[in-house]
């Protein structure tokens, strides 16, 4: 019997566990990407959620990839970008693919979306679609349902979970998305100076019209001669307010406030935020900045 018992046991040992060798491996590219990830594959079994760059990154517009960042793929089974060329670090579809184990999964949540908008000051951005679709609740819902269909293609065994994810995902963004239609109908189609081009989608669904940016590229901060042009377009335009974000200085904004008076507001587009990162907060974040809106645009 204990020779019985001992062969059992080094079988047991020497084999991993179903489980174990089921377990799924899925990464995000970047931070928004996560958190619809998590969303999306809530309860199902045997997936492993990862965030391939740190979640305080932001926009990964000049991000370099490290060693950590390709072991990380390597090791995945599946890779969830946003596309649009925000994850211009990894290069083509091929060459992110080669990056990965064979049989691997590239899911482009963009795939499908419509209603893409072009950037503003496009310069690098792959066919020129603005990106930064995770900055709006309604295109976040589309992004829902093509993440939660092409997950189901991968994993048929839980398809009808990604999809009821999916669909619960994408109803909480439609509300929020909702709430920022009913919130621009108020504030009547005024101007804003942003940052850089990533609230066009969000100015867009509330009405409102971009009149200018600080940034017409990112990461190249205004001149002495761009700030003078900005002030006079604001002047021109009747521009509301000038919008800046967590994840960028806001030296250039509040000197645009200062010499035209108009309020200088802080957004966050949620393109980066905690790693411990709570379930709901999208939708809180997203709610503060209808909040921050509506005080400072109201009449």
């Amino acid at each position: 019997m204990k020779i019985l018992l001992t062969l059992l046991l080094g079988l047991v040992l020497s084999c991993p566990s179903s489980a174990f060798a089921a377990q799924k491996n899925v990464v995000a590219s970047v931070f928004p990407v996560w958190l619809l990830l998590r969303e999306v594959t809530r309860d199902v079994p045997d997936v492993s959620v990862g965030l391939l760059l740190p979640a305080g990154t932001g926009c990964p517009h000049d991000y370099a990839m490290t060693p950590q960042d390709r072991r990380t793929l390597a090791r995945a089974d599946v890779l969830v970008i946003n596309g649009l060329g925000l994850e211009s670090f990894l290069g083509t579809p091929e060459k992110t693919r080669d990056l990965m184990k064979p049989g691997a999964h590239l899911i482009d949540i963009s795939r499908d979306v419509d209603g893409l908008m072009e950037e503003a000051g496009h310069e690098g951005h792959g066919h020129g679609a603005n990106p930064h679709i995770f900055a709006s609740p309604a295109m976040m819902a589309k992004m829902a349902l093509s993440l939660a269909g092409q997950l189901a293609e991968t994993d048929k065994d839980n398809a009808a979970l990604y999809t009821e994810n999916g669909r619960r995902a994408a109803k909480s963004c439609e509300a929020l998305a909702g709430a920022c239609a009913a919130a621009g109908s108020r504030l009547a189609g005024k101007g804003v100076v942003t940052q850089h081009d990533i609230f066009g989608y969000l100015v867009r669904d509330m009405g409102l019209r971009v009149d200018g940016l600080i940034q017409p590229h990112e990461g190249q901060e205004p001149s002495a001669r761009d700030m003078l042009n900005l002030v006079r377009l604001i002047r021109e335009k009747g521009t509301a307010a000038v919008i800046t974000e967590p994840q960028y200085p806001d030296r250039a904004g509040q000197t645009l406030a200062s010499e035209t008076g108009v309020p200088c507001i802080e957004l966050d587009p949620v393109a980066s935020g905690p790693a411990d990162a709570p379930f709901d907060y999208y939708e809180t974040v997203m709610r503060e900045n209808l909040r921050t809106l509506e005080k400072s645009l109201e009449p």
